[in-house]
């Protein structure tokens, strides 16, 4: 259960829920639905993730790194949750179910089960985190802020967690070429999922959200530059 927040309203009682469902249409209102309870399940997984690594991490700063990192995403989850709330919608109101993009799942399932080290910082600390949730986490803030709950304050503490994975990842790659060479090959299956997932599963989500004005037109061509930007803090920037 989660603590109840006051919706907010307009003068004649009209919620968030009834602007955008009148603005948009309903099928707006099931995008956003979407969009934050799959940034919330994401954050669970991320918080399991961290803690099956913390003691397996022997350097006490990355070991710290791990507790931040999910303490950060405890407050993150709470946030998704009174940002529905603030639309009207009670949380614990709809089925979650139905609004999750089974391919998040199957990624985090991947990573879970890794004793990679490098696989996991760059399947989440890189592409989940530093290219997809940064991307679409700093347009929504900017764009439509009445409706997405403190999305610019989520992206900024996001950048924390990008910089975790930057400073390890970037001191295994130096360790030996054995594992740069893995991590050239891990780089390449996020890259072909990337595109993937752009022209592919959320095709039509982004291009209503340009449409809308909840992204703007360039948003494709910048989810790719943060991608090139965010491995070549560890030396993979070329493909």
């Amino acid at each position: 259960m989660t603590t109840a927040t006051s919706p907010a309203s307009t003068d004649s009682g009209r919620t968030l829920k009834d602007e955008i469902i009148e603005r948009y249409g309903e099928p707006a209102w099931h995008v956003i639905l979407t969009i934050y309870v799959n940034f919330y399940y994401s954050e669970l997984e991320i918080i399991d993730l961290c803690g099956r690594w913390i003691p397996i991490r022997g350097d006490l700063r990355e070991k710290n790194y791990l507790l931040r990192h999910a303490a950060d995403e405890v407050v993150h989850a709470r946030l998704f949750q009174e940002g529905v709330e603030k639309l009207g919608q009670p949380w614990d109101g709809f089925d979650h179910d139905a609004y999750r993009i089974p391919d998040i799942d199957a990624r985090f399932d991947k990573l879970y089960v890794s004793d990679d080290e490098l696989e996991v910082l760059i399947g989440l600390n890189l592409y989940a985190e530093g290219v997809l949730a940064m991307e679409e986490l700093a347009q929504l803030a900017r764009n439509k802020p009445e409706y997405f709950y403190q999305f610019g304050r989520i992206e900024r503490e996001e950048r924390r967690h990008v910089a975790f994975g930057v400073t390890v990842a970037k001191r295994l790659v130096a360790e030996s070429e054995e594992n740069r060479q893995r991590a050239l090959a891990h780089r390449r299956w996020y890259r072909e999922h990337l595109e993937n997932y752009l022209s592919g599963q959320l095709k039509d989500s982004i291009q209503w959200g340009i449409e809308a004005g909840f992204v703007g037109d360039d948003y494709i061509q910048r989810t790719r530059q943060r991608f090139d930007d965010v491995f070549a803090k560890i030396g993979l920037g070329e493909d």
